[in-house]
Formats: C-alpha cells, sequence, structure tokens
C-alpha cells in the first residue's frame, strides 16, 4: 500500500464557446443575436491526496484533489454597451476532483527499486462551489441590417417564437473520468519505503453550463426541448510530492 500528498498546477479548459444564435424579427427587420460568453476557471495551485493498494504490479486506487481558483467571464462583444458582467469579470470557486480506479505498474515490482514507473485510470466526479451563485452568461445584441440604399427587404412571417432558458450556476457536480501517468522516485526501507512521487493526470467532465431552446406553439404551449451542449471540459493536473510505501 502507498500513501501521497502532493501539490502542484490545475489548468482547466473553458466551460464555454462563443455561440451565436441569431434571428431577424419579422416586425422591423433587425438583426436580434444571443450571445454566451466564455466562461473558464483559471489555472491554480492544486492539492492531492491518493491512497493506492497494491498486488504485484496491479492495485486499487482512491484519489481526492482541491483547488481554489477564479470562475472568469469574458468575451464581450465589441461596441455593445457596458454592464458589469459586459467586460471581464470573476467569482471565486472552489474545484473538488475525486475518483475511484485501478493502477498498473510499468515494471515488475522489486523491495529494492529506486524507481517505480505506473499508469492510472479511473471515475468519480468534479465538483465546482461557486462563493456566489452566477447568472447565465448570455448578451442580447441588435442591430440593424447594413445594406445598399434604395434595397427592397422581404420578409416571410412565419410567427415562430422560441423560449431560451439557462439554469443559474450554483454548486455544481458532473461525472467524471480521469487518467494519468507518474513515477516514484524511492528510498527503499526495509519491505517499504519514501520517496518523491511526480504525475501528470487529466479528469475529463461534461460543461456544467448547457442551454435550453423551446419553440412556442402557435396553439400555445411548448414545443419539444432542444438542448445545446458544450462539450467536454478538460482538467489538466501536474503534481509533486511525497509517498509512504507500507509493507511492499
Amino acid at each position: 500500500m502507498d500513501l501521497s500528498a502532493s501539490g502542484g498546477f490545475l489548468v482547466p479548459t473553458g466551460w464555454s464557446n462563443l455561440v451565436l444564435l441569431g434571428s431577424i424579427s419579422s416586425a422591423t427587420g433587425i438583426l436580434e443575436q444571443v450571445l454566451t460568453r466564455d466562461l473558464r476557471v483559471e489555472p491554480k495551485t492544486e492539492f492531492n491526496g491518493a491512497a493506492t493498494y497494491w498486488r504485484g504490479r496491479y492495485g486499487f486506487r482512491t484519489q481526492v484533489g482541491f483547488s481554489r481558483s477564479s470562475l472568469t467571464i469574458g468575451g464581450a462583444p465589441l461596441g455593445t454597451s457596458q454592464s458589469p458582467l459586459d467586460g471581464t469579470a470573476s467569482i471565486g470557486i472552489e474545484t473538488w476532483l475525486y475518483d475511484v480506479g485501478g493502477s498498473i505498474g510499468f515494471v515488475d515490482y522489486r523491495p529494492e527499486r529506486m524507481v517505480w514507473p505506473y499508469g492510472f485510470f479511473g471515475v468519480g466526479g468534479v465538483t465546482y462551489n461557486p462563493k456566489t451563485p452566477v447568472s447565465p452568461p448570455l448578451t442580447f445584441i441588435e442591430h440593424s441590417p447594413t445594406l445598399p440604399p434604395n434595397t427592397v427587404i422581404v420578409i416571410r412571417d412565419s410567427s415562430r417564437q422560441f423560449v431560451l432558458a439557462v439554469d443559474e450556476l450554483g454548486v455544481e457536480t458532473e461525472f467524471a473520468f480521469n487518467f494519468g501517468v507518474g513515477t516514484d522516485f524511492r528510498l527503499p526501507l526495509g519491505p517499504g519505503g519514501v520517496g518523491l512521487r511526480l504525475e501528470i493526470s487529466d479528469h475529463v467532465a461534461p460543461s456544467p453550463l448547457g442551454l435550453r431552446i423551446r419553440e412556442l406553439s402557435a396553439f400555445g404551449g411548448l414545443g419539444p426541448d432542444d438542448s445545446v451542449r458544450f462539450g467536454l471540459v478538460h482538467h489538466l493536473s501536474a503534481t509533486a510530492g511525497f509517498v509512504v510505501h507500507i509493507g511492499r
């Protein structure tokens, strides 16, 4: 069995892209657009603890990681009026990463071995805990189309209306899977040992942000719910710390 405590850096990718949804008003001919702006957790220090029970080259592993950073909201369109969140704003956020899974040594284990490289994988979750709830990161834009003079515009009124819904972001938990590699540089002490542990890994989870679009029926009621998802978020991690091998 081994126990480790490490520190390093966590580098998440963005929660959302700059996605533009647009339509033309049948009454005014004005182009109406909804812009979903960039959300991302800034890179920051991470602290990690792990325990692995080994049988030969194979092991069962559980780990927990924690990082306190800021959620940055940006991507305001140029030429629009500014509000507190139209520029770049940030909110404090805590990120927890946890999983259980397996480990495999890349070489056969021997008590006198001083270098022990291995790989690992697992499933678990990522929990985001912002200090304050985050309003939907949407910007509404209206502007008249730029057309040459003496241009005739023909607009077909289809009388279709839509409802756009985005949940307020609070404490969010997403399923995640992880994988990585590491190396222990050991000082053997009898059947066990102590040493330095280096690891790089990635936790992959769906973005906690999502849009829902529903059409308003001409006869009342709502149509089917169509979702706009923003893909996967990677949490790239590089850590270094101490490890204690017990009874191996």
